[in-house]
């Protein structure tokens, strides 16, 4: 998942390269931090990387230093932790967790790109953040894999 080379940031990143929306970056699930670097490449700013597991924070430490970028990288848990206000967030987590925060957490984003999702979850995933006001824009599938992009 965390390298860009596995189908859901790569759906990720197409949608994040179609989307119109400009300012602050949330990426939720950050990884290696390939979808934070490459938001900061484009212009959005401040770009904050959120992951509970520690070496996937120091990974988008290294890589962020590696590709010139400035990122606020910081621990969360999805599960317990409110994701911080952002012009757009960007998931890639699994569609259970995604379901969960769905209806447990408010979201402070007007747009959203959700993925890690199987094909056969992406409709359950895209009702959960209905609820939240949120609709489906824009999906990318490929090799089983699904994206979603949200716009309240």
């Amino acid at each position: 998942f965390g390298t860009g080379a596995h189908a859901t940031p790569r759906l990720c990143l197409e949608l994040l390269l179609e989307s119109s929306a400009r300012g602050s970056f949330v990426d939720i699930g950050c990884g290696s931090g390939v979808l934070a670097i490459v938001a900061a490449q484009l212009g959005f700013a401040p770009v904050l990387a959120l992951d509970y597991d520690p070496a996937a924070l120091a990974a988008t430490r290294e890589n962020a230093q590696r590709n010139d970028v400035e990122l606020d990288v910081r621990a969360c848990d999805l599960r317990t932790d409110q994701v911080p206000e952002g012009d757009l967030w960007a998931a890639n987590v699994l569609a259970g967790p995604l379901r969960t925060w769905a209806a447990s957490q408010r979201v402070f984003a007007p747009e959203l790109i959700l993925s890690g999702l199987l094909t056969a979850e992406a409709d359950a995933v895209a009702e959960a953040f209905a609820v939240r006001d949120l609709r489906e824009t824009a999906r990318r599938e490929h090799g089983g894999w699904a994206a979603l992009a949200m716009t309240a």
